[in-house]
């Protein structure tokens, strides 16, 4: 995809002084606020992860590949996922995936309570925050293949076509190629970040709390359950269209 190159919000949270009710809490989460506005996502600092632990999460390996452990907040499930491929367990790496994935639940945490605070949604917090299900997904993409015509270069990308994430936040940590594209008003962007930091991108599920529906702004979409959303979303239909589904999913 043609697209054009433009620096996406740096936002560092790993001042131990970044708490609730405090001015640095204050000025953070208008930065957050504004770059999801602007955006509909950021560039997150945040080193609670050491670079062995980093690197060892996002191996060079030589064919596309995603995998997915489907409900991280279960321990039994990282067992489980590792013993697909390794029969007799794989304790290394077990401990890998909680060391790299227990301060990004900290961030996800961190990053709601700002947000709801800007919106006014205080009485949404403990909710929000109360979840059950959070997926953690390994994926690999071969590298764009460049075919030089007489004048000019044909680019293939091996990746995801335009999408939109169901969840409410999803982070992504690129390696030293950054293929993440973002849209903004129908421009495709592309997202360079550095290795040690992440992208954090705002999914469907942050739309259309009750207290913002009003005459200017209508209810939009019924209740509904993540679990019940990411079943539908891995499903045929969800697959048919898959930058419509939460609107096919939950929509009126």
């Amino acid at each position: 995809m043609a697209s054009t190159k433009v620096k996406i919000p740096t936002i560092d949270f790993s001042n131990l002084e970044l708490k609730p009710n405090t001015p640095l809490w204050e000025s953070t989460k208008v930065q957050v606020f504004e770059a999801l506005k602007e955006y509909g996502c950021f560039e997150a600092i945040y080193d609670k992860i050491p670079n062995e632990i980093r690197e060892g999460m996002i191996p060079h390996l030589p064919f596309y590949e995603s995998l997915c452990i489907p409900d991280l907040l279960n321990p039994q499930n990282v067992e489980t996922f590792a013993n697909i491929f390794w029969p007799h367990g794989n304790p290394d790496f077990c401990n890998l995936v909680k060391a790299y994935s227990n301060p990004l639940m900290e961030l996800d945490e961190m990053l709601k309570k700002m947000i709801l605070e800007n919106l006014g949604l205080e009485n949404h917090i403990d909710e929000l925050l109360d979840i059950n299900y959070m997926r953690f997904r390994l994926t690999h993409y071969k590298g764009s293949s460049i075919i030089s015509g007489d004048h000019e270069n044909n680019i293939k990308h091996d990746g995801l076509n335009g999408h939109t994430d169901g969840n409410f936040l999803t982070f992504i940590s690129q390696n030293q190629v950054n293929g993440l594209q973002i849209n903004k008003n129908g421009e495709w962007i592309d997202v360079n970040i550095s290795p040690n930091s992440y992208v954090v991108l705002s999914g469907d599920s942050f739309k259309a709390p009750k207290e913002l529906v009003d005459e200017e702004h209508p209810l939009l979409f019924k209740p509904f359950e993540m679990v019940g959303l990411s079943e539908y979303v891995a499903s045929q239909a969800g697959y048919a269209a898959p930058s419509e589904a939460f609107k096919a999913y939950c929509g009126l």
